[in-house]
């Protein structure tokens, strides 16, 4: 076998030769196209970039630069870069990178709030960020371009494309509502709490959205109610507990309806008030006052107003007025019912009455308290009433009505006995207070004591019990059963009788019977010292005898003023020269006096005068020897300079009482000091133009020819005493009134 190659037949000269700027094309096209990529990538990087805004929240949990993501219908629309404390330090600004299709969230009125987990009884949100991490959701507004936002402090309860109706309720207290709590329409939910907050008058308010295809059903004449989470009606049926819904059961709930004709829908933004329950909402006619003496068992937003046994309005508020001791209650009524509301309406309370009469206002055990109203229309329209107390069985069509007043009135109830001369005559109705009068009392007198009511009868309260005490007596009066219970009143005449009284005419309460029978004129008496002296309780005698009461005591420049009164047929104590003395407990070397008042309390003795009749000051003695009241005197004056006598001190003539020291007081120029005596009648011989007093109060003692006189206040004369001596040559008689000069020293 041949190997071998086989030589070539003819030998090839040629030479390849390439061209160097093929190889040169080829360097550059993978560049080439590395660099257009990236142009590529670069431009459609810069196409998807949208604006960059800054969000403000007061705080920013969880968020990242370059992790959090903007969501917008649970698309990525955008991309934190950057978060960032304000220069304040009081909050957290969020920069955020849009997308480009998502660059009209820019817009002014576009909502920002943080999505994180929220899990309570009344919401759940924000679940998913459990596992993604918080993000920031959007809701896109309306308005021109921005690029600086307010974040809101919690996720929006309105849906995304909201055209809702967004209202405000007012009320007084909100206690249960909060946000989200429903909104319902006869029955149906309609909408949702918003936001529960203190509007700018610093009253509680909630804002309320309304869904769209709902937002129709809320006109200006709307009343909304809160629907409490459970309610419980008792009645003579039963007991009916009501819960409007699993929501409203864990939250409450607000309703709404329509009672007035001719509503007109609402804008955004509308207020309305919201009422504490249905029945409130329904009265919506004008509000007004009702004054009652006492308002126990009244509940504001709950007590009814009742008219022919059923419910027309309600009780709204309830104030005290502490100056004239009253409660007004605001009460406002179904609008078809306010024209009745005028000057004769009346407003009584009902409630549970157990009572001599019997038991009345038991439906009131369940219901609670009712006002009844009753309204024949007539009158003018008011606004402005007095309430009473319900007294039931009480005749109102039969007898005279009268208003008895008083400063202040007793504690008597409806139904209280009115007495006339031990018998039932009528019966107190209700207490009434008018603006600008005094406190009064209305009373019913029965038919057929008419005749004995007259115009110018006397009435007086009977307490349930008196005690009468003095020596060797204490005795208790129980004028009955119904008075032990309530007390009574009493009346008659003490006096001509005058005509028949009307129901015009007006009465005075006096506190008893003394006082009452004090009809004379008012006496006024002065005394140095008041001690024991009671108005409507101090009486005054004649001879041991009541025949009068002090009716007011005060004091006026340095002494004690009594007005007093007394009764018909002593008008000779309003004479000149009458004589009052305060007989009170007096123990003193000549022995004891006045033991009696400690059980009958202090007195005033009285003397009548023989002068002409007077309405004059007298001058009372603040302590006296009743045997010499009773004794008549004249009463006469001494002066002097400076004496220590003072009023008791006796007058002697050749060591025998003649008379007293009554007053003491100053000269009207103020110069003079003037004693004011009474000499007994029968004595009354010895007072001369020339008769001569001193002061024979001192101690004398003579040691020799010295002779000592020592004035001081002694045991046996702690008032001291007044000398009475006549020369050889008396002068002529004089009567009272007559002025002495007080002397030092006897006559020699």
């Amino acid at each position: 076998m041949n190997t071998n190659p086989p030589e070539p037949s003819e030998q090839d000269h040629g030479q390849v030769v390439r061209s160097p700027h093929i190889h040169r094309i080829w360097a550059w096209i993978f560049p080439a196209l590395a660099a257009a990529a990236g142009i590529w990538l670069l431009w459609s990087n810069w196409k998807s970039k949208g604006p960059e805004i800054q969000v403000h929240f007061i705080e920013a949990p969880g968020i990242q630069s370059g992790k959090t993501i903007l969501i917008y219908r649970g698309v990525n629309s955008g991309q934190v870069t950057g978060v960032s404390l304000d220069k304040a330090m009081e909050g957290v600004t969020v920069t955020i990178r849009l997308k480009a299709f998502a660059a009209q969230l820019a817009s002014e009125g576009t909502e920002f709030w943080i999505d994180q987990p929220v899990i309570s009884i009344t919401e759940t949100t924000g679940l998913e960020s459990i596992i993604q991490g918080n993000s920031i959701q959007a809701r896109i507004g309306s308005g021109p371009p921005t690029t600086n936002f307010q974040g809101l402090s919690r996720a929006p309860l309105t849906p995304l494309n909201s055209p809702s109706l967004e209202i405000s309720l007012r009320a007084v207290d909100i206690p249960f509502l909060g946000r989200d709590a429903p909104v319902y329409h006869k029955g149906v939910a309609v909408g949702l709490v918003r936001e529960k907050m203190i509007d700018e008058s610093g009253e509680p308010s909630l804002q309320v959205m309304i869904d769209k295809e709902h937002a129709h059903l809320v006109l200006d004449t709307s009343r909304f109610w809160m629907v409490p989470a459970t309610s419980l009606r008792l009645s003579s049926r039963g007991a009916t507990l009501d819960i409007a819904g699993l929501a409203a059961l864990i939250q409450g709930g607000i309703a709404f309806d329509d009672f007035a004709p001719d509503g007109k829908p609402v804008e955004d933004h509308a207020k309305f008030d919201l009422a504490p329950n249905e029945f409130a909402a329904r009265a919506d006619g004008p509000r007004f006052k009702i004054t009652f003496e006492n308002a126990r068992g009244l509940l504001a937003g709950e007590t009814k107003i009742s008219y022919l046994g059923q419910s027309v309005g309600f009780i709204e508020a309830i104030r005290v007025d502490s100056e004239r001791r009253l409660v007004e209650a605001t009460a406002r009524m179904e609008t078809q019912f306010t024209p009745l509301l005028t000057s004769g309406s009346k407003f009584t309370l009902i409630r549970p009455s157990v009572s001599l009469k019997g038991v009345s206002g038991l439906e009131t055990l369940i219901s609670g308290p009712v006002v009844e109203f009753e309204s024949e229309g007539q009158g003018e329209p008011a606004l402005q009433f007095v309430g009473s107390r319900g007294t039931e069985g009480v005749p109102h069509d039969r007898g005279v009505l009268i208003y008895v007043h008083a400063q202040d009135l007793p504690n008597l109830a409806a139904g209280s006995p009115v007495y006339h001369r031990g018998l039932v005559a009528g019966e107190v109705l209700e207490k009434r207070m008018v603006e600008g009068e005094s406190p009064s009392l209305k009373i019913q007198i029965h038919e057929e004591f008419q005749s004995s009511l007259r115009a110018n009868s006397r009435f007086w309260r009977v307490p349930a019990t008196s005690v009468s005490a003095g020596p060797g007596i204490l005795q208790a009066e129980i004028q009955g059963l119904s008075a032990l219970l309530d007390g009574g009143i009493a009346f008659d005449v003490f006096e001509g009788p005058g005509n028949l009284a009307s129901s015009t005419d007006s009465f005075q309460l006096f506190d008893s019977e003394v006082a009452a029978r004090a009809i004379s004129e008012p006496i006024r008496i002065a005394f140095n010292n008041g001690r024991g002296l009671l108005p409507g309780k101090t009486a005054l005698r004649y001879l041991g005898v009541p025949v009068g009461l002090v009716e007011s005591v005060r004091t006026s420049n340095g002494r004690v003023e009594v007005t007093a009164r007394v009764d018909a047929g002593y008008e000779s104590l309003r004479r000149k020269g009458s004589v009052f003395a305060i007989v009170q407990p007096q123990v003193s070397v000549q022995g004891l006096s006045g033991l009696e008042t400690i059980l009958s309390g202090v007195y005033i003795e009285c003397v009548p005068g023989t002068g002409a009749l007077t309405n004059a000051i007298f001058i009372g003695q603040s302590s006296a020897e009743p045997e010499l009241l009773e004794r008549k005197g004249v009463e006469i004056r001494i002066t002097s300079k400076e004496t220590t006598i003072r009023p008791g001190a006796p007058v002697i003539y050749r060591d025998l009482t003649v008379g007293e020291i009554t007053e003491k007081t100053l000269s009207d120029d103020g110069k003079l000091i003037e004693l004011t005596a009474v000499i007994d009648k029968k004595f009354q011989s010895l007072l001369r133009t020339n008769s001569h007093f001193w002061d024979a109060g001192g101690v004398e003692a003579s040691i020799g020819f010295i002779k000592l006189k020592v004035k001081s206040e002694t045991l046996i004369a702690p008032d001291g005493k007044v000398g009475l001596a006549n020369p050889s040559k008396p002068g002529d008689p004089v009567g009272p009134g007559h002025v002495f000069v007080l002397s030092n020293k006897p006559l020699k």
